[in-house]
């Protein structure tokens, strides 16, 4: 009868020690999640700005290549027409800035979504944008590596004014 609290007790101790390992594992593929989308959205600054990146590689390094992207204007299109309007966007859209608040990522073994704000501005066409877009991306670890799987942005009414004003001019 001894043994048995003593198995108990190894038992309970095992169940903690995984739970903090998971823990601590958790949170780190919360930063990295983290990095990854401050890191993607740097680029992007980048690239808007003049640099000479290839939008097309950026976007594989950090997208399935099955993604479907859910835009602010109600479309779902396939990552291939989301490159393709990116290169097609980048000539005409001039003093590109955005930065990244309320980021909220939670994981959950191989699969996490994050949702974050995504705030830019840039001038289209001479007219300044000054956009808040509500952003969730849904990730799935594969090898050893977090690819967004789903992508869904939402905007605010004065950001899809601001857009519908700037196609009524030209």
């Amino acid at each position: 009868m001894k043994i048995f609290p003593l198995f108990l007790l190894l038992i309970l101790v095992s169940c903690v020690s995984d739970k903090k390992k998971t823990t601590v594992a958790a949170t780190e593929d919360v930063a990295v999640i983290e990095h990854e989308i401050t890191d993607f959205h740097q680029a992007l600054k980048r690239a808007y700005n003049g640099a000479s990146i290839n939008t097309d590689s950026l976007m594989d390094n950090f997208f399935g290549k099955d993604v479907y992207y859910v835009t602010y204007w109600g479309m779902t299109e396939p990552i291939d027409s989301t490159k393709s309007r990116l290169s097609h966007a980048l000539p005409v859209i001039k003093d590109y800035d955005n930065r990244i608040e309320s980021v909220s990522v939670k994981v959950y073994g191989d699969g996490a979504y994050a949702f974050f704000i995504l705030r830019q501005t840039y001038t289209l066409n001479g007219v300044l944008m000054d956009e808040y877009l509500p952003t969730t991306y849904v990730f799935e670890r594969r090898e050893n590596r977090w690819i967004v799987v789903h992508s869904h942005r939402s905007a605010d009414f004065q950001t899809i004014q601001q857009l519908m004003n700037v196609a009524q001019r030209h």
